[in-house]
């Protein structure tokens, strides 16, 4: 399926909207912060979370991105948000590559668009904007053990799980690289 689902990076604007999606529960039962909002900023306040977005974003670079999943008519129905790994970086048994530059990421999408495929085709415009706009070399995503629909999501976009371990603080692993991002996607 090949939906009208845009993917850009976020502007001033999609502040009010990410706050009402990182509230909602059914979005955020399986994420750690629920019901605080992104790590790149704590701030209720607009002009905090987006100075603070700025300045991060600034000192990272690309690999440091909110990005905004948008309908054909420009209506928000997701986000998805990627930060690179320091080295040494682990979760559990898994362990970022050295030298290799590694992003975190995961997607998120309002509950009345679930269940429809828009989730694997936001996730699949994901990865591309990945390893087309930045300097990637592995995207890992953590899904939750407990939601089988976000790893079918993954699974779907192209990603496998790390078998080294069972889950860490009940989120499984699971890794693209490069090469199987272009083996994929034929990119």
């Amino acid at each position: 399926m090949d939906s009208t689902i845009l993917v850009t990076e976020m502007k001033k604007k999609d502040l009010p909207f990410l706050f009402d999606l990182w509230h909602t529960h059914d979005v955020m039962r399986y994420a750690d912060e629920f019901p605080r909002l992104r790590g790149w900023s704590k701030s209720e306040d607009l002009n905090d979370a987006w100075k603070r977005y700025q300045e991060k974003r600034g000192k990272s670079g690309k690999e440091y991105t909110q990005l905004i999943l948008r309908l054909g008519d420009e209506k928000p129905i997701g986000e998805s948000f990627f930060a690179s790994l320091e080295e040494g970086a682990t979760f559990g048994k898994w362990r970022k590559p050295e030298r290799v530059i590694c992003v975190m990421g995961d997607i998120k999408l309002l509950p009345q668009y679930w269940g429809q495929g828009m989730g694997t085709d936001g996730m699949r415009k994901v990865v591309r904007y990945v390893f087309s706009e930045t300097a990637c070399e592995l995207f890992v995503v953590p899904p939750h053990r407990k939601n089988p629909a976000a790893q079918r999501v993954y699974e779907k976009a192209g990603f496998v799980i790390f078998t080294g371990m069972r889950s860490w603080r009940n989120h499984k692993i699971m890794e693209m690289s490069k090469e199987m991002y272009r083996k994929h996607y034929g990119d």
